[in-house]
């Protein structure tokens, strides 16, 4: 770990500051006049920064991402990182999470679902409808959506991969939703599943650090993340793999109890 300074972090810590400042003024000159759009078409950020962070052990900029909903390439834009390492002790500038939502509007079309719209724009079903305070998954033709800027490490952890002796219910069984609302969602016109499919998995999803400790028998698999042990399903006949990959740490992706994805 490199060693860095208390009088260097203090001028690399003024700078940032200085730098955010100038930036939140030339927005709100912007918003005054009444060009924040354009600014954003033009492809300006609206990078204002509400909050200090101290980095503390364990911390990376994937973990704050989350915590703070945000992602990575916005923390190093706010921050000037030109890579993803931070190290104990640093401040870090946290961008306000609604300035952020570069927004694209989309009149919906018959045909048209969430998932649809999620790979056409890039983005999640989950950051659409939180974009539009969607409590439900129906939407309409005609109606106006609002959509968000795409957002590449939540789309990682929404979708998982048809193994062999999967089907339909029982995946859907697994993360606990409704088989016709999978269905719906990812746009089958019957209900079967290929192997190698990504199935888009509606819900929130929780992700982790991890490390797999291995096999606890063949339908689920132990991990350990900072909070302790525990233990997730997987679909039968694959917890070998992860008995294989035993003290490799991953970022885990579960929903219901049931590992969804690794990476």
């Amino acid at each position: 770990m490199t060693t860095i300074s208390t009088k260097r972090k203090q001028r690399i810590a003024e700078a940032r500051k200085k730098k955010v400042k100038a930036r939140n003024k030339r927005i709100a000159a912007a918003t005054a006049a009444g060009t924040i759009t354009a600014l954003l078409l033009a492809g300006g950020k609206a990078g204002a920064c509400s909050t200090e962070y101290t980095v503390t052990k364990n911390d990376t900029l994937y973990s704050l991402a989350k915590k703070y909903d945000v992602t990575v390439e916005q923390l190093m834009e706010a921050n000037v990182l030109s890579s993803d390492e931070i190290h104990i002790g640093q401040t870090l500038l946290v961008p306000d999470r609604k300035l952020h939502k570069e927004m694209n509007h989309y009149t919906i079309q018959k045909g048209d679902t969430l998932y649809s719209l999620a790979k056409k724009y890039e983005t999640t079903v989950g950051e659409i409808m939180d974009a539009n305070d969607m409590t439900s998954y129906e939407i309409k033709t005609g109606e106006s959506l609002a959509m968000p800027a795409k957002s590449a490490s939540n789309q990682i952890g929404e979708f998982y991969t048809v193994v062999p002796g999967d089907t339909l219910w029982g995946i859907a069984h697994r993360y606990g939703v409704e088989a016709e609302e999978l269905s719906r969602e990812n746009g089958l016109k019957m209900d079967m599943v290929l192997i190698g499919q990504n199935l888009f998995i509606p819900g929130k999803a929780e992700v982790t650090e991890a490390e797999i400790i291995g096999a606890a028998d063949s339908f689920s698999v132990e991990f350990k993340d900072r909070d302790g042990e525990f233990v997730l399903k997987v679909p039968y006949g694959t917890s070998g793999d992860y008995q294989n990959r035993s003290g490799q740490s991953v970022t885990l992706i579960y929903k219901n109890g049931a590992v969804i994805s690794t990476y």
